[in-house]
């Protein structure tokens, strides 16, 4: 998610395939059985281009590889069915017992029979329907992945598919970047998440490998998208309507001069300065003060898109602590914070503490034997310490923090310590930062389709857990890395109501936003629709995005602006909500009181008043609890 994330992922993956949840290694099921083919195979169908070479071929497709969990305790059961398709006479059949968790906790896998070369271009053929769920919409979904093997576990695509009762085509295009020997890369299907049960059947799999004969471009493929993308989609009259009840408000501005008369039809010009709801990025503190060319870009993009910032790496407990090399150190770090605050960007820090053991600074390992039972009690004063120490040093320039970061998976001092140190976190930060907002933060709540019920659920316990204990916690952060498996507009406001309703005193933000997917259109629709659900829930506080230049970002597709500072159409999506649909600017004159009156968005404002030719200016800001009726006075 961020670049110290990566190696999260790549933990969760390693315990994907070698070991379940529970601590019980998983089954690993043999191949199910393959009757004769009742007819010949059929020949390639017409829609795919010639001059493939078949990396996984029909009889192949039907022999996978299973990862399916405990035998006791399945995610799933997998068995091969007759299909009745004019290109395939055999199918899987996917029965979804444990619909819960990550995708990847229950997994099908493909071997490719030849070995491929760094930039080889392949395409994804296979058909998919929905036999049984329980879900409301009537289709049943799985996300078909490529990924190498371990420990890098890198997936060259990644995309939900979905159907309902009738068979669904689908075209993948994907390319690799690096060579790979016979097996070693593998075709996945990811059968586990959501909150379904759910039966569905994939036929007709076959990979081609088209070398570097053809661009990635020009292969056919299904269009990607997303539920609620069309234009007249009925979530978008309602978002609209909660924008305007929640995000503008009435102001009045009474001019008068110095004996206290009212100025009758006086000339005004108002300009909105600022948006109160913080549209944001995290940014890199070396790229922030480089004296550069791109160093003088990075802080000028940067003040042109957004008014809340922070630094991604920066603030985590290694690198303050020098453990990260010479990129990363504190007067860097305090220099940035500096530049930001004197810039009047709202400042967010990340991150207090990241509780596992493999996201613990080198310092404390000594403390945290691979058994969390044996650690040493002594550690928990070092991270009381270090939350000490790191929120003294920064006070005066960051307005708020994430205190604990991904509990769901990341739990070594709790399970050391029991939960009990969570609320010592939050007491400690509060010592230090008596005004700031201290928040929780994870990730798969929003993204991966939404279905990720048992993450949703703890971090729902989690912060009840808290809350109950008297935790001085204020804010939910909500990580919104979205792959190209791209969750329904309706059902993320679903999501942020839920822990709204669950507790209505937190304020709720995107803390990690990005779309991974070189399909820019989608990107920017995307974009576009996330910011708008978001900016439309009252409880919401603001969406940062987790970097905006390909030059410094953890995932280069999911910038706003591209290696040599060209505008993408995701960037351009921002630009056009925040600062044209989302802006407003009035002129007008006083009435015969001295009063004008409009309605505008919450934020700053600078107003114009000329008055005998002479113009004299002010400041101003509304807000959803400010007295906005405001009086100036010109000498």
């Amino acid at each position: 998610m961020k670049l110290c994330y990566l190696g999260c992922v790549v933990w969760l993956l390693l315990v994907a395939c070698g070991s379940s949840g529970d601590g019980n290694t998983p089954t690993v099921t043999a191949p199910p059985p393959v009757a004769p083919p009742l007819t010949p195979p059929p020949p390639t169908p017409v829609n795919i281009p010639a001059g493939g070479e078949l990396l996984i071929s029909s009889s192949e497709a039907l022999q996978p590889i299973s990862y399916l969990g405990d035998a006791a305790n399945p995610v799933a059961k997998l068995n091969v069915v007759d299909a009745t398709h004019a290109n395939f006479n055999q199918a899987l059949k996917i029965e979804v017992l444990k619909p819960e968790g990550d995708y990847w906790n229950g997994q099908i896998l493909i071997p490719l029979n030849k070995a491929v070369t760094k930039d080889d271009v392949m395409l994804v053929h296979l058909y998919f329907r929905t036999t049984f769920t329980t879900s409301e919409s009537g289709s049943g979904f799985v996300t078909v992945f490529m990924e190498s093997p371990a420990p890098d576990y890198t997936k060259y695509v990644e995309r939900e598919i979905t159907s309902d009762s009738e068979w669904q085509e689908y075209l993948i295009p994907v390319q690799v970047a690096q060579d790979f020997a016979k097996g070693e890369l593998q075709l996945k299907f990811g059968v586990g998440a959501g909150n379904k049960a759910q039966t569905y059947e994939i036929g007709g799999i076959a990979l081609y490998n088209y070398g570097q004969s053809v661009s990635l471009e020009s292969l056919p493929k299904t269009e990607l998208s997303y539920d609620g993308r069309a234009s007249d989609a009925a979530w978008r009259q309602a978002a609209e309507e909660r924008i305007e009840a929640v995000r503008k408000g009435d102001f009045s501005l009474t001019i008068k001069d110095g004996a206290g008369n009212a100025l009758t039809n006086t000339n005004l010009q108002i300009n909105f300065l600022r948006h109160a709801y913080h549209f944001g990025s995290v940014v890199a503190a070396d790229m922030l003060m480089q004296q550069s060319s791109d160093g003088d870009k990075y802080r000028e993009t940067l003040l042109a898109n957004f008014n809340q910032s922070g630094t991604e790496n920066d603030l985590k407990w290694a690198p303050w602590a020098g453990e990260w090399g010479e990129s990363f150190n504190q007067q860097q770090t305090i220099a940035a914070l500096n530049w930001l605050k004197t810039n009047k960007v709202y400042t967010r820090g990340h991150v207090l503490v990241w509780p596992s053991k493999r996201n613990l600074p080198l310092l404390v390992q000594s403390y945290l034997p691979d058994d969390p039972s044996q650690a040493d009690p002594a550690v928990k004063q070092v991270v009381l310490d270090h939350i000490d120490d790191i929120t003294q040093a920064t006070k005066a320039y960051v307005d708020e923090w994430d205190v604990l970061n991904e509990p769901f998976d990341n739990h070594y001092l709790m399970d050391a310590f029991g939960n009990n140190v969570m609320l010592d976190w939050f007491n400690q930060a509060r010592l230090n930062l008596p005004e700031q907002a201290l928040y929780i933060n994870d990730y798969s709540i929003l993204s991966g389709g939404g279905r990720n019920s048992a993450h949703q659920q703890h971090y729902q316990d989690t912060i009840e857990y808290l809350k109950t204990n008297n935790a001085p916690i204020t804010g939910i952060g909500l990580q919104s890395h979205f792959s190209e498996n791209l969750t329904a507009i309706t059902a993320i406001y679903d999501l942020i109501e839920r822990y709204h309703r669950a507790f209505p005193e937190l304020a709720i933000r995107a803390t990690e936003f990005d779309v991974n997917t070189a399909d820019t259109s989608l990107q920017a629709d995307f974009t576009r629709d996330f910011l708008t659900i978001f900016f439309s829930h009252p409880a919401t506080v603001g969406v940062q995005a987790w970097g905006f230049w390909a030059g410094r970002h953890w995932l280069p597709k999911g910038a706003m602006y591209s290696q040599n500072w060209q505008i993408k159409p995701n960037g351009e999506a921002w630009q056009n909500l925040i600062y044209k649909t989302w802006w407003n600017n009035f002129s007008g004159q006083t009435n015969e009181a001295g009063v004008y009156q409009q309605r505008g968005f919450y934020g700053d404002y600078e107003v114009s008043v000329t008055v005998a030719g002479v113009v004299h200016t002010f400041d101003f800001s509304i807000g959803a609890d400010s007295n906005n009726n405001l009086e100036f006075v010109i000498p």
